[in-house]
């Protein structure tokens, strides 16, 4: 059908370990035989085309190990609980991207969080945010009706809902958490120490509820260019506020592209498999746009890094394993 199109946007949706990702990529094959092909990779616990907590396009043209460009958007955080707005904007700007490089397809590989009714809502808003043509559903049982139903009378979205293949295994819990650990630390193989003046830089995301060392230590933030794009992903090493540096640790990269800095939600320890990824709810700073957390503290005073300006004490709460 897509290809007698010429075109189209697919949706790809269902619980962890239903098998979206070995689809989305087996169709994305398929389709990149005939003409340029978008993958995007909204699974941001377990993602496949970059490191974890970023949503990821890569666009093919015949040959899935060899992608023509990729595009990276930063979304701090291993879920989408808490973090809606920016894997919604990152989802959307990435589907332009695709748009804007020529992509007459483009294949959504979609978070497994899918039971929870914030998780629906999500889904839900996704779906009429990218508007795709086809929606898949893989599930067991009527697990997705609730994701579903929105959009059966739609008028130009077509939705088919497939059994689990029998060759799917379901992993557990603690596979996840090594598997983000392990991407997490291909990706800072060869990080080596790096400083930067915050002046100039727009500095924005979740902020710590402090500007104390042990805050700020390994947080994951992400350093992008003008239009937000990804450059490069670093672990704090520490914020100076005297002299208005910033140094972490990050893979070599062009500086020069820096933009912004976006503050993350994850503190990670990789110096001890399997690992520690750290995922609080942290006060917001007047400069992010979020959705608050379900249970989380409302909006605290306008405050930045590069300002020298000190945070308000927000409401504490127990980190999460993530």
């Amino acid at each position: 059908m897509l290809l007698e199109r010429g075109s189209g946007i697919v949706y790809v949706l269902g619980a962890a370990d239903r098998g979206k990702t070995t689809f989305c990529r087996w169709l994305s094959g398929r389709l990149s035989e005939t003409d340029l092909t978008g993958f995007l990779d909204c699974d941001i616990g377990q993602s496949t085309l970059g490191p974890p907590a970023t949503v990821g396009l890569a666009l093919y043209r015949g040959n899935l190990d060899a992608p023509e460009s990729t595009f990276f958007k930063f979304v701090g955080a291993v879920t989408p609980s808490g973090h809606m707005v920016q894997e919604l904007v990152g989802a959307l700007r990435l589907k332009e991207k695709a748009r804007e490089e020529g992509a007459p397809f483009l294949i959504v590989d979609s978070p497994g969080w899918v039971v929870e009714p914030a998780a629906q809502e999500f889904h839900v808003r996704m779906i009429d945010l990218l508007q795709p043509d086809l929606v898949i559903g893989f599930e067991r049982g009527p697990e997705l009706e609730g994701i579903l139903v929105n959009f059966r009378r739609h008028p130009r979205i077509r939705i088919i809902e497939c059994p689990v293949p029998m060759e799917v295994m379901e992993r557990k819990r603690d596979w996840r958490r090594l598997y983000r650990f392990q991407r997490f630390s291909q990706y800072f193989e060869n990080a080596v120490p790096h400083a930067r003046f915050l002046s100039g830089l727009g500095v924005h995301g979740r902020m710590p509820e402090s500007f104390r060392e042990e805050s700020w230590h390994d947080l994951l933030i992400a350093l992008c260019d003008a239009e937000m794009m990804v450059v490069v992903l670093g672990l704090v090493d520490r914020l100076d506020l005297v002299t208005g540096t910033l140094t972490f640790r990050a893979p070599p990269h062009d500086a020069h592209r820096v933009a912004t800095v976006h503050v993350g939600s994850l503190q990670l320890d990789l110096s001890n498999p399997p690992g520690r990824v750290v995922q609080g709810n942290r006060p917001r700073s007047g400069r992010q746009s979020t959705l608050l957390d379900e249970d989380g503290p409302g909006p605290q005073v306008p405050v930045s890094p590069a300002s020298g300006g000190r945070a308000d004490r927000g409401r504490s709460v127990p980190d999460q394993s993530g």
